[in-house]
Order: C-alpha cells, then structure tokens, then sequence
C-alpha cells in the first residue's frame, strides 16, 4: 500500500488528476481499442514513447499461454527479440519470476539495476534493446488473489529515465489495467454468442433448467440443448457448472 504522505510528496494535483481519470476510463473501456488508445496517451503523459504488455489468460480460458502485445515498441526490436529467442535470457523476466514467488501481489521493477550478477546473454539483451533506442525503462505488474491471472506493463524512453514519480503512477493505475484486460478477455467470450445463444446463456446464469429455458423462450429442450451446446463450444468448456462460473464471470466484471 502506497503511503498517503509520498504521494502527496511527489505527485502533483495534475498528476493525481490524470492518474484518476485513466484509472476509471481505462475500468470502463469498450473495447480493445480503446483500452490501448487510453495506455498509448497516458503513457505519453509520463514520458514514455514505447509500451509493451502481456499477460497470462485467465482461468476461465483454456491454458496459461502468455500474450505479448506490443503497442509501440520499434518493430525492428521486436522481430530481434523473438528471432533470437530473448525471452529466454531477458533480465525483465528472470526479476519477474523472482517477484512472482513472493507473497506480494505487485512490483515496480526498474530495468538494469540487479542486485545480482547478470550473465553475459543477459548483458547483451540490454545492449540490443539499447541499440534500438529503448535506452531506459520498467516494468511493473500484478497478479490477481487467486494467482489465475498476471499482468505487466513494460514503459520505455530514449531519453525519460523512471523516477519516484513514475514508479507511485505506475503501482496506482496496475490494478485498474489488469482489472479492464481481464474484463475485455470475458466480454470477448461472451461476444461471439449468437443472440439466441446469449439468451440462453442469461437464463443459464441464473439457475434455470433446459426445461425451464424452453418454457421462457418459447422452444424446445431439444433447441435448448442444441443453444447450449453451442454456448459451451465458444466459451471453451465440456460442463455446465463451468458455463455458469464463466457468464457470473463476466456479469460480475462489467458491473
């Protein structure tokens, strides 16, 4: 928890102003969009020219694959860093997966300061990243209570080096970012349902049984089956109570 005191120390009222209202737009953002066109002008307002974040999917998806999406980094670095695999040696993460270990559930950490010594496949990730003008950076992420989803946002600058400043807005507005990518992933499970399907699962979220849905509906069991075969199908999962916890999920998500 961030002192009261410090905050006030080192933000100024237009800091707070604009922390606040990112914070609230970004929790009530449309669409994918719009949440990165909100990251790409605040980030602009600290200083920083690239931005990069991934996160793992969440549990009511399947698997815990990481996205990595990159919103302004140089292309030319990008395409380097995968071809060469630099993930694999890439001090950022090695911090990471140390942090993630522990039992707090958020970090700020400032790229190439370690307490330990780096390897020299480590040093040279730093003098290509370097090499194409991403001189200065951190990272800060969090991990949700249930450990079932990771977000981190990566700022860079050729000439901004992070301060207080950026490391206080930082650990404010993480919450709120992992909270809106979260709720985008559920809507966009939601999303691909089919009006009828969207229906069925309203009704499905609510306890109702086949039979009951039909006499709603005015259908069959047959077509609710069918609806709800359907539904399971895009929302990745074989049983009903999985459905249920999904659609609870999301309604929970955008209230």
């Amino acid at each position: 928890m961030i002192q009261e005191e410090i905050i006030h120390k080192h933000l100024s009222r237009d800091d707070m102003s604009k922390t606040l209202c990112f914070m609230n737009n970004c929790l009530r953002s449309e669409s994918e969009a719009d949440f990165h066109n909100l990251i790409q002008n605040f980030t602009s307002f600290l200083g920083y020219e690239y931005i990069l974040y991934c996160y793992t999917k969440a549990s009511y998806n399947k698997g815990t694959v990481v996205k990595m999406v990159n919103l302004s980094n140089p292309p030319e670095w990008m395409e380097e860093y995968d071809s060469r695999d630099f993930l694999k040696c890439d001090p950022v993460r090695s911090e990471l997966e140390s942090r993630l270990k522990t039992p707090s559930g958020s970090a700020f950490i400032l790229w190439d300061i370690y307490e330990r010594k780096l390897t020299e496949a480590e040093e040279n990730v730093i003098r290509r990243r370097k090499h194409h003008g991403l001189n200065y950076g951190c990272s800060v992420y969090d991990n949700s209570t249930k450990k079932d989803f990771t977000f981190l946002i990566s700022l860079s600058s050729s000439t901004t080096r992070p301060d207080i400043r950026t490391e206080l807005i930082s650990q404010l507005i993480i919450s709120p970012l992992m909270s809106a990518r979260k709720r985008l992933d559920a809507c966009s499970l939601f999303n691909v349902l089919s009006d009828k399907e969207k229906e069925t699962a309203e009704w499905l979220a609510q306890g109702k049984t086949n039979w009951e849905i039909g006499r709603i509906m005015d259908i069959s069991e047959n077509t609710v089956k069918y609806h709800l075969k359907n539904i399971f199908s895009k929302l990745h999962v074989s049983k009903r109570q999985q459905a249920v916890n999904i659609l609870l999920a999301i309604k929970y998500l955008n209230n």
